[in-house]
């Protein structure tokens, strides 16, 4: 999620990232954000330690990066909105399956969701134009003490005796996944009292298997990119079938004037639509149409 340690990470290191979004009584969102590197051989845990060390130099502009976005949600929403607490850091942790590198980002969105008179928390206007989850990715959201959930959408994957998740992969449609909270009433159990399973992804289970949770619309944000919009799918599609049904990303991006980024952004949508594939050939993906 790092728009570039990570990025740069995740090319040649398995990785996991964890999501985790606890709202608060005003409609205020905690955001904890992981970033997690098993860390198999030496190798692997040089590589790690040389990329987190670039960390201190890209704290301010993560941040800056972060502010623009909430910026501009609420220039779009309409509402007062801010970003307080940041931290950003660095750590190798020894799990019960061996060493795991660690990068964390914290930080609160004020204004996060819309509050109600009636004391009622809506949350997922913020996910404008969609939300992306990868295969393995998932987004937990925690409610707050004292509240309960009375509309989920879509269904989600888990729920908890506080929260609630959703597992890729899966696009969402504009606005969603969206959740409606009220203050719980003893003689009224919300939907995460009345027996449903408490099933959840372990975060850290054995195997190093934390559960990924990547917001993928609040990543392409962080990347400085924008949602696909359907005009720039149907585009790129044109590129391939141009080219036979097979054409390297890279050419797709000198054709369609795209950002590499945006281009690498609405492949991945395509591939969770099972439109296309993508297979490594030395330094370049190879992008195949399959319908």
């Amino acid at each position: 999620m790092l728009w570039l340690v990570a990025l740069v990470l995740a090319s040649t290191l398995p990785s996991y990232t964890i999501y985790h979004l606890s709202v608060l009584p005003d409609g205020s969102t905690a955001w904890m954000i992981e970033h997690r590197f098993p860390l198999v051989s030496p190798e692997d845990a040089e590589e790690f330690n040389t990329a987190a060390a670039q960390l201190d130099n890209l704290t301010s502009d993560y941040r800056s990066r972060i502010e623009a976005i909430v910026s501009d949600a609420s220039r779009v929403l309409g509402r007062p909105m801010s970003v307080e607490g940041f931290r950003l850091e660095s750590k190798t942790v020894e799990t019960v399956s061996g060493r795991m590198g660690l990068i964390r980002i914290e930080f609160t969105w004020r204004g996060f969701a819309r509050t109600e008179a009636t004391g009622e928390i809506r949350l997922g206007d913020v996910f404008i134009g969609g939300f992306y989850l990868s295969e393995g990715e998932t987004l937990r959201i925690a409610v707050p003490p004292g509240f309960e959930v009375v509309e989920a959408s879509p269904s989600p994957d888990g729920r908890g005796v506080d929260y609630l998740e959703w597992r890729g992969r899966i696009v969402f449609p504009d606005s969603e996944p969206r959740l409606s909270l009220r203050r719980a009433e003893p003689s009224e159990p919300g939907l995460l009292q009345q027996g449903y399973s408490p099933e959840s992804v372990m975060l850290f289970a054995a195997g190093g298997a934390a559960a990924s949770l990547t917001a993928a619309y609040f990543v392409r944000r962080l990347r400085g990119k924008k949602p696909a919009r359907r005009s720039e799918l149907d585009m790129v599609l044109g590129i391939i079938r141009r080219h036979g049904g097979v054409v390297y990303q890279s050419q797709i991006v000198r054709e369609s004037g795209l950002s590499k980024s945006t281009v690498s952004t609405i492949l991945k949508v395509l591939e969770s639509e099972g439109r296309v594939v993508k297979i490594k050939e030395g330094r370049e993906n190879l992008v195949k149409l399959t319908r």
